[in-house]
């Protein structure tokens, strides 16, 4: 079997903890920027890079010249790709590249496909079974077609295996018995009401036009906790995009308000806080308890906030804890499925090398069609008019 010319390179919180992730990821409006320096620094041909809190990965293709044909020739290629992007994502996000390589993971061809549609279905996930992930994937690769960044080989797979995905999924019932970073954040602020007695809390949402940010905002409508606040870093995209009867702040505003505050949400793409310890104890009122949940890699909120008397302070690795745990009740609809997820990935596979042989077999035939009739030409300017055989081919194609 030709395997298909597809690739992924990365790291997860399967090999490195919070720590290194953070200092590896892509911030959304950096990724154009990254991938015109992995497409003009080396010979490859696109790529879709996917940046959350728990992974930043790379897919890319690479269709070598036609003069590598041997398999140790092929295999010394894309290693030397392979060195060569991980040093650039490297140099671009200023981390050591002998360190990250320790945490970094490759997987070539049908290995690339079959890791890409474990992704996709949450298999791969902290929180087995979670929904958003597949959000997270679809707009990675909707930002890398639109930009012109993806070929024949990336669109395929990745609209292949969002096919399969949902399938899969569906069949686990994932949807069904998934916990989702929305509802815990509401069954915290649940907790924080049963503590403190505050029974309609009022909330800051900051990063609300965000797509988990737009989720959260939705379901704490939906649980009709309090008041809300909603903000983002680009102040302009609050109001604009938020059709429903929260308040809207501008982005600079936010602290002025935290004495009215009981909860404050930040989810946001921010690669510095949202949330600084001085400015924000100057504005926090004696004596008040007040709940900040963090759910971001890099961190948005300063952690020495968390000392603060009064304040309590939930982080991304609180909520993993909760979702490790969740994982665990879910791990056997995993086992049940994960032969699903290889042979969708061999059927996605051989789609697409199907795909390519019947592209290459049309293009052999135009050129057949093209030849005999230069040929046909040929012979009418030398008194000839060809044969009926030539012409029926010709009106057949």
């Amino acid at each position: 079997m030709n395997t298909l010319p597809v690739y992924c390179f990365g790291i997860s919180y399967r090999t490195a903890d919070e720590r290194i992730r953070s200092r590896i990821s892509v911030a959304p409006a950096d990724i154009p920027e990254l991938v015109k320096k992995f497409t003009g620094e080396t010979e490859i041909d696109g790529a879709v890079v996917l940046s959350t809190c728990n992974r930043t990965e790379i897919y890319f293709t690479d269709r070598e010249p036609e003069s590598v044909s041997g398999e140790s020739e092929k295999n010394e290629r894309i290693q030397n790709i392979f060195s060569r992007l991980d040093s650039i994502l490297c140099g671009f996000t200023n981390t050591d590249i002998h360190e990250m390589r320790r945490y970094l993971r490759y997987y070539s061809g049908i290995s690339a496909v079959e890791h890409l549609l474990k992704v996709a279905t949450s298999l791969d996930s902290l929180n087995l079974g979670e929904n958003e992930i597949l959000g997270q994937l679809n707009r990675a690769y909707a930002l890398a077609h639109n930009a012109g960044f993806t070929d024949f080989y990336l669109n395929q797979m990745f609209q292949q295996a969002q096919h399969y995905a949902k399938k899969i999924r569906e069949r686990a019932g994932f949807g069904n018995t998934a916990v989702s970073y929305s509802t815990l954040v509401c069954n915290e602020i649940s907790s924080f009401i049963s503590a403190t007695g505050i029974t309609s809390p009022d909330i800051m949402l900051i990063g609300a036009t965000g797509q988990l940010g737009s989720t959260i905002l939705k379901t704490l409508k939906n649980r009709n906790f309090g008041e809300i606040t909603v903000t983002s870093r680009n102040h302009q995209d609050s109001g604009e995009q938020l059709c429903g009867n929260e308040k809207t702040i501008p982005y600079g505003e936010r602290y002025g308000h935290l004495r009215t505050t009981d909860v404050l949400i930040s989810v946001t793409s921010s690669p510095h806080y949202t949330v600084t310890y001085n400015e924000c104890l100057r504005e926090l009122a004696s004596g008040k308890p007040y709940l900040f949940i963090d759910l971001c890699v890099p961190r948005d909120i300063d952690p020495d906030l968390g000392k603060t008397d009064g304040l309590t302070l939930r982080d991304f690795s609180y909520f993993a804890e909760i979702i490790e745990k969740h994982r665990r009740l879910r791990s056997s609809k995993a086992v049940e499925v994960a032969g699903d997820v290889r042979t969708g990935a061999m059927k996605i596979h051989n789609y697409i090398s199907e795909k390519i042989r019947r592209r290459k077999s049309g293009r052999i035939a135009s050129a057949y069609v093209m030849e005999n009739r230069c040929g046909s030409h040929a012979s009418v300017l030398n008194g000839h008019t060809g044969s009926s055989f030539t012409g029926q081919q010709q009106t057949e194609v």
